[in-house]
């Protein structure tokens, strides 16, 4: 009984050693002697274990036989990932360019690592060349969202500017990537951090860490991430209170719906654009 209890000890202590050193997800079967419960209260009780590519590892869950770092993010920070998510799949559509836009749950896969940033854009040739093993398992074939995004602290206690730096340098850019950010929406402390390739194909951070527009470049071509528009989605006063009121009909032909605010009409237009799309899906899937 004492021999089984130190062989737990001694496996607990490899695997905790591992999750804060290993740059890949730690399988089970290497750690028979670790239960899930028993790591998560060593963690509960000791603070997070950090991580040069997962950062702050507040607990775990159990995946595809890995053990799987949850990542505890404030409510702030998650309005902004769900907002960024929502202009850029926007512009997919805008532009005509496609791909598909995933938040940190919809992980990517570079050999036997998986990583999940809190945003990433994957263009649509490589969306459609997806495996279903790439699609819905951790095991498919290697692929490479070429924008990531990453919201966090970047200053001050607590800050994960090193790590992410660490991450979007050796992680993301070495296997493809070709456009990150890093953002720290906190009201007191904003700042944006650009990273992108030289012309040599080396990886640059821009100097310029002001609160700011940032252009998608050649990779996203005409799209721009606005910090006002960050900020007013943060502001619980923002919305259509703040806009001028108009009189406008909707300009589909049958529709006889009025509306009383811009918003609301760009909201109800592009609501027909969806249906006549799926209306079209429909019939060519028949």
């Amino acid at each position: 009984m004492v021999d089984k209890k130190k062989e737990q000890q001694k496996s607990l202590a490899q695997l905790v050693r591992d999750l804060e050193t290993k740059k890949t997800l730690c399988n089970v079967k290497d750690y028979p002697e670790v239960e899930l419960k028993k790591l998560n209260d060593y963690v509960k009780k000791l603070g997070p274990l950090l991580n040069p590519v997962f950062g702050e590892q507040p607990a775990f869950f159990i995946d595809e036989g890995r053990f799987i770092p949850y990542r505890m993010v404030t409510y702030g920070m998650e309005i902004v990932v769900a907002k960024i998510i929502r202009i850029l799949d926007e512009w997919t559509t805008w532009s005509g360019i496609g791909g598909r836009v995933t938040p940190s749950q919809g992980a990517f896969i570079f050999g036997t690592d998986v990583r999940m940033p809190d945003v990433a854009y994957t263009p649509s040739g490589t969306h459609r060349d997806l495996s279903n093993g790439s699609t819905w398992t951790y095991h498919g074939e290697p692929f490479v969202p070429t924008v990531v995004v990453e919201i966090d602290k970047l200053s001050g206690q607590g800050s994960q500017r090193s790590a992410l730096d660490r991450k979007m340098r050796n992680e993301f850019f070495q296997h493809g990537v070709r456009l990150g950010w890093l953002i720290d929406p906190r009201p007191d402390c904003q700042r944006m951090y650009e990273y992108y390739l030289d012309n040599n194909g080396g990886v640059q951070c821009s100097d310029n860490t002001a609160w700011r527009d940032i252009s998608g470049g050649n990779v996203l071509p005409g799209f721009t991430l606005m910090s006002t528009v960050l900020e007013m989605v943060l502001n619980q006063n923002s919305g259509s209170s703040s806009e001028e009121e108009v009189d406008l009909e909707c300009p589909y032909p049958t529709c006889i719906e009025r509306f009383r605010y811009p918003g609301a009409i760009a909201a109800h237009v592009e609501w027909h654009r969806v249906e006549r799309v799926c209306q079209k899906y429909r019939a060519n899937r028949m």
